[in-house]
């Protein structure tokens, strides 16, 4: 049997309702020399019935151990070079992988890419837009030439690369901060992983605003435990285009302070100066705004002013949590 160049490696829990359409469009790539490898954590629902209508490799886990453990279990099956990590919710073009094929050939190449998420659709719940233009904007913005860490949900290596600085970090619990890990030390290996804008794929997702506390919640704890561990929350603040971010943190936390503050001193212009503190905000968040404005329209960047708040409140917890959990609980993970 003829080897594979690449191999495409899909973890999946629980994933029925976007499996399918996943897989049909791996399968309707131009490129044909690959093999997809299917890795089961332990799903409870139909999608291990799907993956037997296809030609996959497939792999079932005994005990749901969280997406970067299975991603490695499918890496040490695959038989390709290039390996290519896709999140069982994403929709990849038919020339992906020839496109990916076709950088690694050449003497110049970076033995990565990172692929990206499409800001074209437009999705049902406002929670949703938001998080996905927030994604576009910041993660994959336009003035980056090299993400500063990594996301999984489009990500090729070179396989000798990957297990060379040791794949995922197997001991993260569910799906959050494992991709970000894996970034952060390739980067500090001296590697750098370009942006390949032609690599847009369609994100399935769409859900309502108490998924998307649990979702960031659990991202965001997940990033502030890993920084607590190595050491390197300097590389999350240094990022580039991502002041915007920090200081919007800074407002909201200076806003949950003047609460407490209102207590004490009840003399204190609280309006005055949250008034102010609101202002300083929606400048300070004005170009994302526009991006929004000039993408989706004024009604859908209206409607994600509300959600800019909410995310600057979820990553304030989930700093306090995650140290609390760190340090108190003794959960490393």
């Amino acid at each position: 049997m003829h080897k594979p160049n690449i191999s495409v490696i899909i973890p999946f829990y629980n994933s029925e309702k976007s499996l399918k359409q996943c897989l049909e469009a791996v399968y309707k790539s131009t490129y044909k020399n690959f093999e997809v490898i299917a890795v089961s954590d332990n799903s409870l629902d139909k999608s291990d019935q799907i993956i037997k209508k296809f030609s996959c490799k497939f792999k079932r886990l005994k005990k749901n151990h969280g997406s970067g453990f299975a991603r490695n279990i499918g890496a040490k099956l695959a038989k390709g070079n290039i390996l290519v990590f896709i999140d069982s919710d994403v929709i990849i073009k038919k020339d992906s992988l020839n496109i990916i094929q076709k950088s690694f050939k050449k003497k110049d190449n970076y033995q990565m890419i990172q692929g990206i998420y499409s800001h074209n659709p437009n999705y049902e719940k406002i929670s949703t837009q938001y998080l996905q233009s927030y994604q576009c904007y910041y993660i994959f913005s336009a003035k980056k030439k090299f993400i500063e860490n990594l996301v999984s949900n489009f990500f090729s290596i070179e396989k000798k690369i990957f297990f060379k600085v040791g794949g995922f970090d197997g001991n993260f619990v569910g799906s959050n901060a494992e991709d970000a890990d894996l970034g952060y030390r390739l980067i500090k290996k001296g590697y750098k992983i370009p942006i390949f804008r032609n690599l847009k794929v369609k994100h399935l997702v769409d859900f309502n605003i108490f998924q998307f506390i649990k979702k960031l919640s659990r991202i965001h704890t997940g990033e502030m435990k890993m920084f607590l561990r190595n050491k390197n929350i300097e590389k999350k603040i240094s990022q580039k285009n991502y002041k915007p971010v920090i200081n919007s943190i800074v407002i909201i936390f200076l806003q949950i302070f003047l609460i407490f503050i209102k207590f004490l001193y009840q003399e204190l212009p609280f309006l005055q100066i949250s008034l102010i503190l609101n202002i300083l905000l929606l400048i300070n968040n004005f170009e994302f705004l526009k991006f929004l404005n000039s993408s989706k329209g004024i009604i859908v960047s209206l409607k994600c002013i509300p959600y800019i708040y909410l995310h600057m409140l979820l990553f304030i917890y989930s700093f306090f949590w995650g140290i609390f959990d760190f340090y108190i609980l003794k959960n490393k993970y």
